[in-house]
């Protein structure tokens, strides 16, 4: 690939990934600050740059290889663009997906430390309160519940 060819390459495909990279910290940050806003910028940011090295390394990588697509300069560099956009995409799908666990990471948290599910346990312990098994004559404590017998059914 002659030089021209090869900067034009990497400019345009630097930019592919800087755009692209923006997107999904805007949009990361914009998802995550539903669950937490005190976190969400920075988890957004450590996967935009995770993601931004990883596509940067991804360029310099397919800039010096020659995949040979034959024909003219514009047919090399709009093939060696072809074979970046899809390195480009999985490379997004599993950005989101990363995204989308901190997401339900988040979530999970919260409903394990949610004042609502606090209160049913201690409403679970007071119902529970009490000997399991049956008191003694004359001292006090709650009955077990039992359901019917099978035989008691028959009819």
């Amino acid at each position: 690939m002659p030089d021209d060819a090869f900067l034009a390459f990497l400019v345009l495909g630097g930019l592919m990934i800087a755009v692209d990279g923006q997107i999904l910290y805007r949009s990361g940050k914009r998802y995550l600050s539903d669950v937490d806003d005190a976190r969400a910028g920075s988890q957004a940011r450590l996967a935009s740059v995770l993601f931004h090295l990883l596509m940067l390394g991804v360029l310099a990588l397919v800039a010096v290889l020659d995949l040979g697509f034959g024909g003219g300069v514009l047919r090399a560099t709009v093939g060696n663009l072809g074979v970046l956009l899809l390195l480009l995409a999985a490379a997004h799908a599993v950005t989101m997906t990363v995204l989308a666990n901190m997401h339900e990471t988040v979530l999970v948290e919260e409903r394990l430390d949610s004042p609502a599910r606090a209160g049913a346990g201690e409403r679970r312990s007071r119902r529970q309160a009490g000997p399991v098994v049956a008191p003694v004559p004359g001292q006090r404590g709650r009955d077990p519940q039992m359901s019917p017998s099978i035989e008691e059914h028959a009819e």
